[in-house]
């Protein structure tokens, strides 16, 4: 059965705000027969049930059932309790940050939210993510335990100093998992080459009002070039990500494109903030300079990308196997020395889940970039087998 009118909906109410025009089309699509479980599912996967209560709230009445208005309803409610939590945890890990001197950049979340959407509570509710140079680490790591908070998973000294090396991020759980901090020290992992410096992202960050508190996050400039980034990372698997992009720079009328695209550039991330950029394009009317595109994606091949992924957003979801995120990173990366030193590391460098499931002395550390390769041979076996049988 075809969900094409439900696949346009979604894409409909994946903004800010709706013009008449919009308004009206959106009234047009709820006219039609519609599978109302299939639309809830596929919303709540591209991270888009905020957005849709919003706008079936304000255009709906009698056009869409009310037991699936009040559901709505009671999630977004929900929702909005769960980003309240998170922002009050996240304020008082931002300030107590701030008072050891661990200079601290929040960013996605409720704030990302805030700046794109115009409230806190249109991005779907998950962690908390804060930014700190890598030498506040292990201080960061003592203060997030005074409040309660634990390193998931543990790791051995060994096993941390990998990690920091050649990872960007590590989970601090609390609350029965109810709270997480990601601390960042980097915006990616070595994994994925994009060669911007925290260092420098830190010093042009730029002050916002949140909850009643001045907080620091990203220049515009660079929440622009990390969002590019991200959503390319996860293979823009989201739509959620392609409109808080879109949003993000229709919020932002000085924003620098030069700047963009010289930092883009000195990043080698040129045709990553192409295909954000050509996203945007297939997917709002926000107008991205054609002077812009015509340097970011001179070929033509961002744009073809892109449709791709449009082809695809409703068919794929989920992580991808290696093999496709190797394929990927050779179209995507700037340089396909990049995409094959991104390739060998994936298959090299050990991950969370192999210390997690190998538990190996410190004198053996080094055995894990041995191990990683037959692991990862092993669940891919064992992946390929299980499509087999389900295909037979």
């Amino acid at each position: 059965m075809s969900n094409s009118s439900e696949n346009e909906l979604i894409l409909r109410i994946a903004r800010r705000e709706l013009d008449e025009n919009q308004r009206a089309e959106l009234r047009r699509l709820l006219r039609q027969p519609l599978n109302w479980d299939y639309l809830h599912a596929i919303a709540h996967a591209h991270g888009l049930s905020p957005l849709l209560q919003k706008h079936f709230s304000a255009v709906g009445g009698d056009l869409v059932p009310g037991h699936f208005l009040s559901r709505l309803k009671r999630e977004a409610v929900a929702n909005s309790q769960t980003v309240l939590h998170l922002i009050g945890k996240q304020l008082r890990v931002y300030k107590l940050f701030k008072e050891h001197g661990i200079p601290a950049a929040l960013f996605k979340g409720a704030l990302l939210s805030q700046m794109a959407y115009g409230e806190i509570s249109l991005r779907q509710a998950g962690d908390i993510d804060l930014l700190i140079e890598r030498q506040h680490f292990d201080r960061a790591r003592l203060l997030l335990e005074s409040l309660g908070y634990r390193m998931y998973p543990h790791l051995t000294p060994a096993q941390l100093a990998s990690h920091l090396n050649y990872h960007c991020e590590l989970a601090f759980v609390r609350d029965d998992w109810f709270t997480v901090v990601d601390l960042h020290w980097e915006l990616a992992p070595r994994s994925f080459v994009f060669k911007v410096k925290v260092a420098e992202v830190m010093s042009r960050l730029q002050t916002v009002c949140m909850g009643g508190t001045r907080v620091e996050t990203f220049s515009d400039e660079d929440l622009v070039l990390y969002q590019a980034m991200h959503g390319a990372k996860h293979l823009w698997r989201r739509l959620e990500w392609i409109s808080a992009l879109a949003e993000s720079l229709r919020a932002m009328p000085s924003v620098s494109w030069d700047t963009i695209v010289e930092r883009a550039t000195s990043a080698r991330a040129t045709r990553i903030l192409g295909l954000g950029l050509r996203l945007v394009e297939q997917f709002s009317e926000v107008n991205v300079p054609s002077h812009v595109l015509a340097i970011v994606d001179a070929d033509g091949a961002m744009q073809r990308m892109a449709a791709g992924i449009r082809d695809q957003l409703f068919t794929t979801f989920g992580p991808a196997d290696s093999t496709e995120t190797n394929l990927y990173n050779l179209r995507v990366m700037d340089r396909k020395r990049d995409a094959l030193v991104a390739a060998l590391r994936a298959i090299f460098v050990p991950t969370l889940p192999d210390w997690q499931s190998l538990a190996l002395p410190a004198p053996l550390h080094s055995l894990y970039y041995a191990y990683r390769p037959l692991r990862l041979s092993k669940a891919y076996t064992t992946s390929i087998w299980r499509r087999v049988k389900r295909d037979v």
